[in-house]
């Protein structure tokens, strides 16, 4: 079926994730590898917050507390550091996607905190890139949970099929490809660019 709307996740594909920064404070502060995403997203507060359960305070305090016991010891500074492995907005996918708006729907499905929105409309101001937003947070089911992107596809009015989808992690591009979307594991705007041309995509 012919592409009708295109799908980006925020963390990691919209929003710039610098996992060198990451790296770079693993090895500051005593962290095993892939210690720092674990912390912050691989903790059950995380799972709680991301489906609109539980707090932000409680995830954030959860995630200290988790980077205290991989560390073996108490490292308070690391909490005013962690913003840093946010670098604002992908340029470059930010301008493929306006490029496709002219031709296409394009939406958002990520799986974030309540205040994903409010982000992209005062922070990066960039909100009217989309034509929906589907956070984890407000409907209640986070991916790779194929109702997410059935509902993505419902919110805007195309057949599933007709829907493609990109994401950081694989597990989510694989939960879309469950649910019946065409979905592609992002490296890069221009590797994005490569394969939404090979299914036809064009702007």
């Amino acid at each position: 079926m012919e592409i009708q709307a295109v799908f980006f996740d925020y963390g990691g594909v919209v929003g710039r994730l610098d996992r060198q920064e990451m790296a770079r404070l693993e090895d500051k502060y005593g962290l095993p590898p892939g210690g720092f995403w674990h912390a912050l997203f691989e903790i059950p507060e995380w799972y709680e917050v991301e489906v609109g359960r539980g707090s932000e305070k409680g995830w954030l305090r959860a995630a200290l507390d988790k980077l205290y016991e991989l560390a073996g010891r108490p490292i308070p500074g690391i909490r005013q550091e962690w913003h840093h492995i946010w670098k604002g907005v992908d340029d470059d996918v930010v301008s493929l996607a306006r490029k496709l708006r002219a031709r296409y729907k394009v939406g958002m499905i990520s799986n974030a905190t309540k205040n994903l929105e409010e982000i992209l409309e005062n922070h990066h101001r960039i909100i009217d890139l989309f034509d929906v937003v589907i956070n984890s947070a407000r409907v209640g089911m986070a991916k790779p949970d194929v109702r997410i992107f059935h509902l993505a596809a419902e919110r805007l009015g195309v057949p599933v099929s007709a829907c493609v989808f990109t994401d950081d992690l694989i597990h989510n591009v694989e939960g879309a490809r469950a649910a019946g979307m065409q979905a592609f594991h992002f490296q890069s705007a221009a590797h994005l660019e490569a394969e939404l041309r090979s299914l036809g995509v064009e702007w």
